[in-house]
């Protein structure tokens, strides 16, 4: 963002070169008339798809800062292309409230997507303490199970552990929180194996450890959180 004749030249010579469409993501500036410019010069480079991220490049922490909705809805409605929306999208209610608002093609999810895989499929989880009586069975998901399905997933389109670690931290903080000395044994363990990842939630069990359900996002839902 300091150098963006460079940026642009990059676009240009990839949209010249490449018989695949360009994408790119960027973060906005403090000063919206120059995200404008940023985003309208991408354009003019080749970008075929322009995602925006809401908030500044200074703004690391997604819990302090809130994503900047209206910017992004500044950049759609300046360019022609397709415009992605990230930012603030921790469950489904986000994702129709920020289509809505920033009249986006789509939106990205980052953190919130790797706590909850099941965030688009319109699942939040349950409050950790609160029961979801009456729920019915097709509205619940189990997290242990889709950790499960995670790293059988891993194990047949192999990733570099480094990316495992992050993840499976992720999926089980609640449970870390609740059980310290297990997330003290996650860390410690240098080489991280599948039996070993297994072993884990198998033994998170075991301990007693009150497994978080996934609840469909719908009022009903809402109600038992």
């Amino acid at each position: 963002m300091d150098n963006l004749p460079l940026v642009k030249s990059l676009v240009e010579k990839l949209a010249n070169n490449l018989n695949v469409p360009v994408s790119c993501k960027i973060r906005i500036f403090p000063n919206l008339q120059d995200t404008l410019s940023y985003a309208k010069m991408l354009e003019d480079a080749g970008c075929s798809l322009l995602a925006v991220h809401g908030r500044t490049r200074d703004e690391k922490d997604g819990k302090k800062f809130r994503a900047n909705w209206e910017a992004i809805k500044a950049v759609r409605n300046v360019v022609r292309i397709p415009v992605l929306a990230n930012g603030n999208i921790r469950h489904i209610d986000d994702v129709h409230g920020c289509l809505e608002e920033t009249g986006a093609d789509g939106v990205l999810s980052a953190d919130p997507l790797l706590e909850n895989p099941a965030l688009f499929a319109g699942y939040r989880t349950a409050e950790w303490g609160l029961g979801v009586a009456g729920m019915k069975e097709d509205d619940k998901l189990d997290q242990a199970e889709l950790l499960i399905e995670y790293l059988r997933f891993c194990e047949r389109y192999p990733v570099p552990w480094r990316i495992i670690r992050s993840h499976v931290h992720k999926l089980l903080g609640e449970w870390f929180r609740i059980q310290p000395s297990v997330r003290e044994d996650f860390n410690k363990q240098y080489k991280l194996t599948f039996e070993f990842l297994y072993d884990l939630v198998n033994r998170l069990k075991e301990l007693g450890v009150r497994i978080p359900l996934y609840v469909k996002d719908t009022q009903q839902a809402v109600s038992a959180n």
